[in-house]
């Protein structure tokens, strides 16, 4: 097994201002990894970095190749970004939505259509975007992002605005994806449900990284957070008891 993403002694931000520092950080092929932390320590800049889209020191690799090195193409060959935000420039039905994610990987009318069964948007196929409510637009740049056909999937919340049906959905169809997959997860079960390694942010640092089953959850949610998470968890799970 080879490594998807390399990650050595990176820092990145924006102008004056430094984002993350000191970030190493090793993915490997066919691992599903989560990004957890507050909001502001770093996490969609991580994203952001990842695929060259803002400057940064130290190195990043994708199956071997520095970012800052890469062709645009080249990188779209090799990650797929789903971001939190999605605009249509132009009005495009659902079908041409999706089908605009394959134009590196010029995915086929059949593996498009597939997608589109998978994330539920089949009977959505001839409808403009526009149209559509946040969480079937979400869908549509899932199926999107997914036709990209990428080895790896960057996923900054990939269940905004999805009722739980289709949160159902979408993970046991993230879960059997064969490919690379970081995830950043507000919400710590599917972070855990959907990973097998977890990582924790904090102020622009990794503060722990590790298997997902072999994570102290309460101490370092506590320390991520500033509150007890694991309490406050639990306390709600006590709702449906």
């Amino acid at each position: 097994m080879s490594a998807a993403i390399e990650i050595k002694d990176m820092s990145a931000g924006y102008g004056d201002k430094k984002v993350l520092e000191d970030i190493s950080l090793t993915v490997m092929d066919g691992q599903k990894a989560a990004l957890i932390g507050p909001n502001g320590c770093g996490k969609t800049t991580l994203m952001r970095a990842l695929i060259g889209l803002i400057p940064y020191s130290g190195s990043i690799k994708l199956h071997g190749k520095e970012v800052r090195e890469m062709k645009r193409k080249e990188i779209a060959s090799e990650t797929a970004l789903l971001t939190q935000y999605f605009e249509n420039a132009f009005d495009y039905t659902v079908w041409e939505t999706v089908k605009l994610g394959g134009y590196v990987s010029a995915p086929a009318d059949e593996e498009i259509a597939a997608i589109l069964d998978k994330t539920g948007l089949s009977d959505l196929k001839d409808l403009p975007v526009s149209v559509l409510s946040g969480g079937q637009k979400q869908r549509v740049f899932l199926a999107r992002t997914l036709a990209q056909k990428a080895p790896v999937l960057l996923l900054d919340e990939p269940m905004n605005h999805l009722d739980i049906k289709h949160i159902c959905g979408i993970t046991e169809l993230l879960k059997k994806d064969g490919g690379t997959v970081v995830g950043i997860y507000h919400d710590i079960s599917l972070a855990r449900l959907l990973s097998d390694m977890i990582i924790f942010l904090k102020d622009g640092r990794i503060v722990h990284k590790g298997g997902s089953k072999d994570t102290d959850y309460r101490k370092l949610l506590a320390e991520v957070y500033d509150i007890d998470v694991y309490g406050y968890m639990n306390g709600i799970s006590k709702l449906w008891t």
